[in-house]
């Protein structure tokens, strides 16, 4: 893939979003539906490239908004999965955290470190001062990884959003800006 990375270590890295990339993004998306679409509704949308050039396009359109950024995770050259801040509100500095992952590239600890990166950048580049992570109550792996970088279990919201046609109960995670960086210097 040619485009801007972020280096996360020496073989991870977020790449910056580009078209020609629907088509890898569409097939890498197919060869593993059922897993992704366990907790993420809206990907039953995504069918075609041209849906998923769509979806790129709108996440360019947020990013020179500055209401969304998306990051393709590749894991050495290859797009493993995505993460985004999506939902910004500029004037407080506040978005919430969205990702998905290949179940190939499970427990590796690359979205924990996505997600500690994203983080980084979020608090020291794009000026964010709050980060959300909304997670289905039963969806363990995501819980977890909420927690393992050092997200703050808020609340439990029930019936807080639809996935399949069902109301489900979604923990809601925070981490502050202050906090993040108590974090590091730990």
């Amino acid at each position: 893939m040619n485009a801007f990375t972020y280096q996360i270590d020496d073989h991870l890295a977020f790449a910056f979003p580009q078209l020609e990339a629907a088509e890898e993004l569409l097939a890498l998306i197919e060869s593993d539906r059922s897993h992704i679409e366990a907790f993420i509704d809206v990907m039953a949308e995504t069918k075609t490239i041209e849906d998923e050039k769509d979806f790129i396009k709108m996440k360019l359109h947020g990013y020179a908004d500055g209401t969304d950024y998306l990051f393709f995770i590749l894991q050495g050259q290859k797009i493993c999965g995505c993460i985004d801040i999506h939902n910004i509100d500029p004037k407080i500095g506040k978005g919430e955290i969205g990702y998905w992952l290949h179940s190939s590239f499970t427990k590796r600890g690359i979205i924990s470190k996505s997600v500690k990166a994203l983080c980084h950048l979020a608090f020291n580049d794009f000026g964010m001062n709050k980060l959300l992570i909304c997670v289905d109550v039963d969806n363990a792996p995501s819980n977890r990884i909420a927690q393992r970088c050092g997200f703050t279990l808020t609340s439990t919201e029930p019936q807080d959003a639809l996935l399949h046609g069902k109301l489900r109960d979604m923990n809601h995670y925070t981490l502050l800006k202050k906090q993040f960086k108590k974090g590091f210097d730990e």
